[in-house]
């Protein structure tokens, strides 16, 4: 199960180091479209720059959200084979904690 987790994993990682590198291009070139076009003034970014850091926080917040499910479901899967209910309170803590993870870092940017 260890060997099978371990795939997934970086499987999982893999997937968002690629989706990240398309994702960075977008944002430089949004970045650039926002700073040209919906700011008030001329020189002052603050909206490309609240843009930016919700990018990064929403990256950050996938990053980690992609470890915690990884982690979480193979103890899961391993609780949930010896009871159903096991399983659940697995399931349902991993997500608890991956909700106030997320929360926390919304306030932590805030």
């Amino acid at each position: 199960m260890k060997h099978i987790n371990q795939l997934i994993e970086q499987g999982a990682i893999t997937f968002l180091k690629t989706e990240y590198i398309f994702l960075s291009g977008f944002l430089v070139l949004f970045a650039a479209l926002i700073f040209a076009t919906a700011e008030p003034e001329f020189g002052k970014g603050y909206t490309t720059v609240a843009f930016l850091i919700g990018s990064v926080t929403s990256i950050l917040s996938g990053y980690i959200g992609m470890r915690i499910a990884t982690y979480t479901n193979v103890r899961t899967t391993k609780e949930a084979a010896e009871d159903i209910c096991k399983g659940f309170v697995v399931a349902y803590r991993g997500g608890q904690v991956l909700g106030f993870v997320l929360v926390g870092l919304a306030l932590f940017v805030l």
